[in-house]
């Protein structure tokens, strides 16, 4: 189901989006799908980041620590 939203432009950058032949409503649907991808990404980035953050520092490598689990075992 489509919505309207209506925003308020210039009377000169209207004038010159009429110049062209292009669906500017999905030109600006595009960019806002684009943006909101943008923003769940920086939203996903933070909460690993807070994770990572509660996590305890070690100062081994990821090669040290599978290697110490193999002799583990």
């Amino acid at each position: 189901m489509k919505m309207v939203y209506s925003l308020r432009i210039d009377k000169e950058l209207r004038e010159e989006m009429e110049k062209y032949d292009i669906k500017w409503n999905e030109e600006i649907e595009g960019f806002i799908r684009k943006r909101l991808e943008e923003l769940k990404k920086e939203e996903i980035l933070k909460r690993i980041n807070e994770i990572l953050s509660t996590m305890p520092e070690t100062n081994s490598s990821g090669a040290e620590m599978v290697r110490e689990d193999r002799d583990n075992n």
